[in-house]
This record gives structure tokens, C-alpha cells and sequence, in this order.
């Protein structure tokens, strides 16, 4: 990701293709009843999905079907390997973000669960019925009735060389192909083992990973890699017609009834509320606070950054909080660090608003209506939590600043011109 100039500081975090494969992988353990996933799991997941990563390292579907049969076949027995590794381990940054990954998969399956359940009371089908009964396992788990499946030693060892790749390539965003070469790496792990029984050739694999570095370091932010998810809340802007493939005028007005605003730039507020949800799971709370409304403005503006995507001209001036919050010195990882719990709550399903969120959220929309501005954006949501209206139970908004270096005083005088844009 040479040639992405603006993402040389950006934190790297383990991307939507990556935390899609975890969140199968929980689903096909849920589905065995299995306690642990293992390295040997997440390949199968793998391999049976569409990625390129997946038939890089097992083209076609004869070697794909046959590596997964042999895994699931085995059903975690069998095995002359353990899948234990207590020798990988990282910086308390990495610590968090393979911690915060895992959290976010878990987060993603208690949803989909819940949605599965409720579609499948008006369905009859066996399958269905094989479906409901997994969805409602899950439910019991976020619901705290019963444990999630633990990764087993060495796929958290895996997660962390996945890591390691991606920053030794300088790349902002952990992908599917750094976690398929670490599987590949990883020693005497039950993905090798399967590896080697299949008799499939690393060589090859590793010739068909090269090429995939390879097309991923000529992308550039004007063209970004076509086949990577977008993050859900830049899903959001997309269909909002914010993004520069605009949608439908159909999709831009239910986003506008949705955010009760008629400005195409509130969407951005409606984005920067789903991208919180993800950052309160990422720290270990199950309720989004004002922080989180914080960490989400600087997410949004890296996810759009990865995806090579921007803003249309009318809304920028609204939306340069991150912007200028880099100036002032504020690093997405640094403050999320400081923002993790002490105590992670269980993951839930749902992650609401708190009261001082949302007051945080209606003070921004006050502070655009007075300012006269087009609509609400980042610029007003950092006012909000600037004023120190609303505590989280660690504190302000401006305290956590002021802990990182900032000043508060000097942030609000550059942003106040910004608010009538």
C-alpha cells in the first residue's frame, strides 16, 4: 500500500473481508458444537469462500472441497497437532486489535443470529429449522447463557503474524491474503497439517499470494482494489449517494427520512452512529458512549481513505472533523487504547446509545440549526463533545484529549469558523 501517501500513519486494523471470515468460522463452530476454533477452522472457512486469498492457496473447487471435507470430517479429533502456541504474542496495540477483531466476529454473529431467528418463525423447511436451531445456540450466548468458542492458541498466533505482514508491507488494513500466507507460515498448526495431508503445493500457493501483493501495492486511493467490502458505515454513505458513485434518488431519500434531516450531509452523522457501535464492541463496552463518538469520526475517515472513496464537494466543509483533529495531534489508536474497558462487558447483539450519546448526537443537530449550516456533520458532532455536556462515566470528551497532549481551547477556536460551512 506504497502509493497510499495518507494512510502512512493510519492504524492497521484487521478489515471487513477479514472479520467476514472470522464471522463464518464462528457460525460453522456454533453449528458443530465445537468449544474451540482452530487454525485448522478458519481454513476451511476459508478456502470454501470466494475470496481470491481462499483459491490462491487452494484453486478450484476439487482442492477446496476435498482440504474442507478432510477438516470437517476430522471435527477437531485426530489431529497429531494441538494447535497450541504460546510463543506468539504482541505489543499491547496488537494485543488490542486481534482482541477488538475477535470481539467485532462475535458481535457480527450474535446479529446475524438474532435476524435468523426472526426470519425463520414464519418458515418450515428442515433446513431452515437446522438454521433457527444454530441462530438460537448464538442467541443464548450473547444473551450470557452460554460461552462463545475460544480461538485456540495458535489461531490468536496466527491473527498476530496476519498483523505482523500487513505492517511489515506497510499496509493500513489486515486482509484475507495476510491471514492465508500466515496459515501457510504458522508451524505445527492443524492448518499446516491439513495442508500437508491434502498434498496441496505451498510453492504455488505462495507464488498465487505473491501475485495478490503485488496487484494490492499498485492500488491507489483513485483505484482501490475492487474486490474488498466496503466497511458497513461507508456501505452507508454509498447507499445514501454521499460516496461518488451516487445511488438512486430512492436509496438518498429513505437514508434522509432515516436520519430525519432533509441534508444529504446528516447521513454522515447516521454513518459516524453505526461505525461507533463497531468501536464501543472494539473497547469492550455494550453501549456506545460519547468517546466512541469520537473513535467513529476517525474510523469513517479511514475506512474512506481505504476504500479511495470521498466526499462530494457541498458536504467536505460539514465533515472535516478528522481532518482536523489530525492537525491537533489526536491518533485513532492511541485514544482507542485509552478507551478500552477495564472490565470488557460480555458482547451483545444490540449496542444502544447512551443517554449521554445521544445527548451528544441532539446537541450536534442544535449547533447546525444555530450556525444556520446545510446540515449536521463531523464539524458539529466534535463541538458537542467538545463541550463537555456530556460525560461518559471515565470523563469528558475534552479530559481524554487533554490526557493525549491536546489542547481542547486551541481545537474548538480553529473549529468554530467551520460550523456555519
Amino acid at each position: 500500500m506504497e502509493n497510499h501517501p495518507q494512510l502512512t500513519s493510519v492504524t492497521t486494523e484487521f478489515e471487513t473481508d477479514v472479520i467476514e471470515l472470522l464471522v463464518e468460522t464462528l457460525q460453522s463452530a456454533f453449528k458443530c458444537e465445537s468449544r474451540t476454533v482452530g487454525t485448522e477452522d478458519l481454513l476451511a472457512t476459508l478456502v470454501m469462500g470466494d475470496s481470491a486469498a481462499g483459491e490462491a492457496i487452494a484453486p478450484g473447487m476439487r482442492h477446496a472441497s476435498a482440504l474442507s471435507g478432510l477438516i470437517r470430517g476430522r471435527a477437531g479429533r485426530g489431529w497429531a497437532s494441538d494447535d497450541h502456541d504460546d510463543e506468539t504474542s504482541g505489543e499491547p496495540a496488537d494485543e488490542h486489535e486481534v482482541a477488538a477483531a475477535w470481539r467485532v466476529a462475535q458481535w457480527q454473529t450474535a446479529m446475524r443470529a438474532r435476524k435468523t431467528t426472526k426470519a425463520s418463525k414464519t418458515a418450515e423447511t428442515a433446513e431452515t429449522a437446522e438454521t433457527a436451531k444454530t441462530a438460537e445456540t448464538t442467541e443464548s450466548v450473547a444473551q450470557g447463557d452460554q460461552e462463545w468458542p475460544e480461538p485456540s492458541s495458535a489461531l490468536r498466533a496466527c491473527l498476530f503474524l496476519a498483523l505482523g505482514l500487513a505492517r511489515l508491507e506497510a499496509s493500513p488494513g489486515v486482509y484475507a491474503r495476510h491471514v492465508a500466507r500466515a496459515l501457510l507460515d504458522l508451524p505445527d498448526s492443524r492448518a499446516r497439517e491439513a495442508y500437508a495431508l491434502r498434498r496441496l503445493d505451498r510453492a504455488a500457493a505462495y507464488a498465487a499470494l505473491d501475485a495478490l501483493d503485488a496487484r494490492d501495492s499498485r492500488d491507489t486511493p483513485a483505484a482501490p482494489a475492487t474486490d474488498r467490502p466496503l466497511s458497513h458505515a461507508v456501505t452507508v454513505l454509498r447507499r445514501a449517494g454521499l460516496l461518488q458513485d451516487r445511488s438512486n434518488w430512492l436509496a438518498r431519500k429513505v437514508m434522509a427520512w432515516t436520519t430525519q434531516h432533509p441534508g444529504d450531509g446528516t447521513s454522515m452523522l447516521f454513518a459516524v452512529i453505526v461505525e461507533s457501535g463497531r468501536q464501543a464492541v472494539r473497547c469492550g463496552r455494550s453501549a456506545v458512549e460519547p468517546v466512541h463518538l469520537l473513535l467513529a469520526v476517525l474510523a469513517l475517515d479511514r475506512a474512506l481513505s481505504l476504500a479511495g472513496r470521498s466526499l462530494p464537494a457541498e458536504v467536505t466543509a460539514v465533515n472535516g472533523a478528522a481532518g482536523l483533529l489530525r492537525t491537533h495531534g489526536v491518533r485513532l489508536d492511541a485514544l482507542a487504547l485509552s478507551a478500552l474497558a477495564a472490565d470488557p462487558s460480555p458482547v451483545p447483539d444490540e449496542v444502544p446509545l447512551s443517554a449521554a450519546a445521544e445527548r451528544t448526537l441532539a446537541s450536534a443537530r442544535l449547533i447546525a440549526a444555530e450556525h444556520h449550516a446545510s446540515s449536521a456533520g463531523t464539524v458539529h458532532l466534535l463541538a458537542a463533545l467538545l463541550d463537555d455536556v456530556a460525560d461518559d462515566e471515565e470523563g469528558s470528551v475534552s479530559r481524554r484529549l487533554r490526557a493525549h497532549g491536546v489542547d481542547p481551547t486551541a481545537l474548538k477556536a480553529d473549529l468554530a469558523p467551520r460550523l456555519s460551512a
